[in-house]
């Protein structure tokens, strides 16, 4: 059986969808972006909902959204997936319209998705252009690797290789 969703599974996918949802909503209310979130499931199966701004003066998706990744790469407890979602624009064969966008990961997994949902506004509030899209796999992983012993599989294999390496530089004359 195939994952719903590349490098996602059921639970990692729902979570997913759930941020669109909720990404979508929050276009609605607001014409100039709302603030990026983050969508957690920890390691005991508690959702957690985040909002990262980057500024209280000077708001910017960008920076808040970079903001949430660095959150994100020191988390702690360890999430069991996440997904990262913020307002934008989407360019498709010249084709400029809003869309929401939602990055997620699954700890354990050798990389991540991003999707977008793409919107017209209308006077009764959003018009949806068709189903999220994937748009692309994400390399880097959006959590920290699992440390020690507890980490399994081919990400602690990862982690255990960078970890000599690591060692190797530290051991090495200057």
């Amino acid at each position: 059986m195939t994952d719903p969703v590349p490098n996602l599974g059921n639970d990692a996918t729902a979570t997913l969808f759930d941020a669109i949802d909720f990404a979508v909503e929050n276009a609605e209310t607001t014409e100039s972006g709302f603030v990026p979130f983050v969508l957690a499931v920890l390691p005991d199966g508690e959702k957690v909902a985040t909002r990262y701004v980057d500024s209280e003066e000077n708001f910017t998706v960008e920076g808040s959204v970079a903001l949430a990744r660095q959150d994100l790469a020191a988390a702690d407890p360890l999430p069991r997936h996440v997904a990262l979602a913020w307002d934008g624009f989407l360019t498709l064969d010249e084709d400029r319209t809003e869309a929401v966008f939602v990055d997620a990961y699954e700890q354990g997994r050798p990389e991540g998705v991003r999707f977008a949902q793409r919107y017209y506004r209308t006077s009764d509030g959003l018009e949806m252009i068709g189903n999220p899209l994937l748009l692309s796999h994400r390399p880097e992983p959006m959590l920290p690797r699992p440390a020690g012993p507890g980490g399994t599989g081919r990400m602690a294999a990862f982690a255990r290789i960078q970890e000599m390496v690591d060692r190797r530089r530290q051991e090495e004359p200057h």
